[in-house]
């Protein structure tokens, strides 16, 4: 009875640790997602930060009797003054989220500004008057530029392996080696 009991339990052993290796890689995989994810919602956090100091909120809201005695006191089309978004294109729709950047008064839809400014390298300007917005630390340049190198160097050692791996891999399995 007890060397049944043992045996059972050290199958069920054999079974844990099989499992333990994948289970450990899986968890290790779901810590670093969750970190990376971590970071780069930092990183959009503290930039929301410097821009919500730089521009105002405003969500547009078009009255019809104003736009109706516009249209009344307007003579030409052109006097009709329209808010446009300059990034897009595209005309305010009421409840159509923007800022007012203080620096130039300029009004665009809150998305198009901060796309705008994100792809800025080192400062952040106005798209229509080229103002400066926003400066960004030279250290935070810096620390992108070197996390962006990082990156590269360990994407191309990866790709290095893969490719080291393929090679002896086909080597072994023309010469016969693993073969059944």
């Amino acid at each position: 009875m007890a060397t049944r009991f043992f045996s059972h339990f050290h199958y069920l052993v054999n079974i844990f640790c099989s499992w333990l290796i994948q289970v450990s890689r899986l968890l290790v995989l779901v810590i670093l997602v969750v970190y990376s994810y971590y970071v780069l919602r930092q990183g959009k956090c503290k930039y929301r930060e410097i821009l919500d100091k730089k521009s105002s909120k405003f969500v547009y809201r078009r009255q019809p009797w104003t736009l109706l005695l516009r249209l009344v006191i307007a003579k030409d089309e052109e006097e009709v003054e329209m808010l446009d978004c300059a990034i897009c294109l595209l005309e305010f729709e009421h409840g159509d989220k923007g800022r007012k950047l203080e620096s130039c008064s300029h009004i665009f839809h809150d998305e198009c500004l901060e796309k705008w400014l994100i792809h800025g390298k080192g400062q952040a300007t106005c798209p229509l008057c080229r103002s400066v917005v926003i400066i960004i630390p030279q250290d935070m340049v810096l620390e992108e530029h070197h996390k962006i190198i990082e990156d590269d160097t360990e994407h191309r050692t990866n790709i290095f392996e893969e490719e080291l791996a393929l090679l002896l891999l086909s080597g072994l399995t023309s010469t016969g080696c693993c073969t059944r």
